[in-house]
């Protein structure tokens, strides 16, 4: 018997999380994700606009994913961490959350593939990028790079840590760097990024 339409979405999305995860972005065709889902042809269209919709509500899931990472990261270290700390793992959440789910994060940073007016997509893409940037200004107040705008400072540590990532993901980093481990990777990158970042707590904590 088919499931209630108002389960149809989640079962929808949860397939394509699945096809994602075994078969990579090139099975992610709305025929695909309908016949693995056990439903007709036309089904994910009479509940997503379009196939980027679709795409979009599972993209979605990968930023509510890689923020509940993050957060797990700086919630592990107790509440007398300072900034240095918290960014550096909430870092090292981000490219571990990626490199476990290259399908997934590959599709995240594919506009042409999605629909830029999901709510969803949007809310929570924002919601992740406003965490790093909760982040980083915790660290300006520490005395870290207080002369740089703080929306720019967190795109460019954004930017170190999503080429890392997409690199190891692809296995293009082990080419010209054979012998390093990711542990390696991440924490040279990170010691570039926060060398100069202080390690005490923020004035007035940081919380």
């Amino acid at each position: 018997m088919p499931e209630a339409t108002e389960s149809l979405g989640e079962r929808l999305v949860l397939t394509a999380l699945d096809l994602l995860a075994e078969e990579g972005l090139d099975a992610l065709t709305l025929r695909h994700i309908a016949r693995r889902a056990g439903v007709s042809h036309g089904a994910p269209l009479r509940h997503f606009r379009s196939r980027g919709d679709l795409l979009s509500e599972v993209a979605a899931r990968g930023f509510g994913m890689l923020s509940e990472s993050v957060e797990k990261s700086a919630a592990s270290l107790g509440p007398d961490a300072g900034p240095r700390e918290r960014l550096r793992a909430g870092a090292r959440a981000y490219v571990e959350s990626a490199v476990a789910r290259p399908g997934l994060f590959a599709l995240m940073f594919r506009p042409e593939l999605l629909d830029a007016e999901n709510e969803s997509y949007r809310a929570q893409g924002t919601a992740a990028f406003d965490q790093m940037l909760a982040q980083v200004r915790a660290a300006q107040v520490s005395g870290w790079h207080l002369d740089r705008d703080s929306r720019l400072l967190a795109g460019g540590v954004w930017s170190a840590l999503h080429g890392l990532a997409t690199l190891w993901a692809q296995g293009a980093f082990t080419g010209p760097v054979p012998n390093a481990s990711l542990d390696e990777a991440i924490e040279t990158t990170l010691d570039l990024m926060t060398g100069d970042l202080p390690n005490g707590a923020a004035p007035g904590g940081n919380r």
